[in-house]
């Protein structure tokens, strides 16, 4: 069974190549927008913040391998030859989660190395910082589950998973900085787990502990809440 699920996802190639491939491309290419701007922060310290944002962003899209394996699963004919499997249908939901988290991971891992290795980047607490991306990817699939499981349709899903991640990004000021006020700062920090990701990163990144364990904790607690969550809709539907 796990062998089956490792090749199904690994066979994704046109996944594989918008989740890296497509954010190599954009990361690349505000770098270098970025170089010619007046007053520019160095390359490295831009090509660390713009690729943190970016490979956060791409996190969230790449929780479409869950919802589309689990629709696979679940809500299409194939539904009906593995309930006659001998295996406790909770197996399957679980394996679904899993292996999106370790490929969205993966290819995190990769976008880290391109921003290191191209950009000459160099991450502090780079273990803590990993942490926190992998509970960002953790958070991201957990997500897709809960919302497949509640719309039952992967483009559905991936609709309001869209619409999460650029609300998300456009309130959190990735996109383009928002005017500074006590509002924008707070929406800067705190107004999504995409938020949280990015704030509990630089915390640990510029040394204030204090805001890189509330970033996390506020991811963990939101992970876990999720995860019940998902856990109680699972169960009807692998009745």
């Amino acid at each position: 069974m796990v062998r089956f699920y490792a090749l199904r996802i690994l066979k994704d190639y046109i996944g594989h190549i918008i989740l890296i491939g497509l954010p190599v491309v954009l990361i690349s290419l505000m770098v270098a927008i970025n170089a010619q701007a007046p007053g520019a922060p160095a390359m490295e310290e831009a090509a660390l913040y713009i690729g943190l944002v970016y490979i956060i962003m791409f996190q969230g899209f790449g929780a479409a391998y869950t919802f589309e394996g689990i629709e696979h699963d679940f809500y299409k004919p194939f539904k009906d030859r593995l309930r006659a499997a001998p295996v406790n249908p909770m197996r399957f939901v679980v394996i679904n989660i899993l292996f999106g988290m370790t490929i969205s991971f993966l290819q995190t891992l990769v976008l880290i190395g391109y921003i290191v290795l191209v950009f000459n980047v160099v991450i502090p607490h780079t273990v803590f910082v990993l942490v926190v991306l992998l509970l960002g990817v953790i958070f991201a699939q957990l997500l897709a589950a809960l919302l497949i499981f509640t719309l039952k349709k992967a483009g559905l899903a991936q609709a309001a998973i869209t619409i999460y991640i650029i609300a998300g990004m456009v309130l959190a000021g990735f996109f383009f900085p928002l005017p500074e006020s006590n509002v924008t700062i707070f929406l800067s920090k705190f107004s999504s787990p995409l938020a949280w990701t990015h704030y509990a990163a630089y915390g640990f990144i510029e040394g204030q502990y204090s805001e890189a364990y509330l970033g996390l904790g506020l991811l963990a607690i939101a992970s876990v809440l999720v995860a019940l969550v998902v856990y109680q809709l699972s169960r009807k539907v692998a009745v």
